[in-house]
């Protein structure tokens, strides 16, 4: 079972020192993918849970819109430290409602996730003027 906690937050939008990035958001923090290889475990360390990485997920909520004009051409990775497909997302839908927001940006929008559900936000993604989707796919199956 995963513990859900419903989290307040200045803003979505975070400056980050990651090589080839300007900012990050991460809607959420926790993954219940719980992938054993993930590096974003270390997140346990900076939140107030007590359950290992995986248990747990914060939903990120604020008010306050995105400054789009701060990231225009600026480099946005959506998800960090979290798959912003989660299946958290089917019920919140923060990742949707950002994506909304970063529709006239103008930003270099790159988002990563192992998730199918990101397939319901092509309409938003098709809007963008620039906008690339990774899917990371896990097997066993070398073939």
């Amino acid at each position: 079972m995963v513990v859900e906690d419903l989290t307040r937050v200045k803003d979505y939008l975070n400056k980050t020192k990651l090589a080839h990035l300007d900012y990050v958001i991460n809607p959420y923090v926790g993954c219940p993918n719980k992938c054993l290889y993930c590096y974003a475990s270390y997140m346990c360390s900076f939140s107030k849970h007590s359950e290992e990485w995986g248990e747990f997920i914060d939903v990120k909520r604020t008010a306050k819109k995105l400054n789009t004009f701060k990231i225009k051409n600026k480099k946005v990775m959506i998800s960090t430290v979290t798959d912003p497909y989660n299946s958290y997302e089917l019920k919140y839908g923060i990742t949707r409602m950002l994506m909304e927001q970063l529709v006239k940006s103008e930003a270099y929008i790159s988002v990563v996730t192992k998730s199918k559900l990101v397939l319901r936000d092509i309409d938003i993604f098709k809007q963008m003027k620039h906008v690339e989707v990774a899917l990371s796919i896990c097997t066993l199956d070398e073939d």
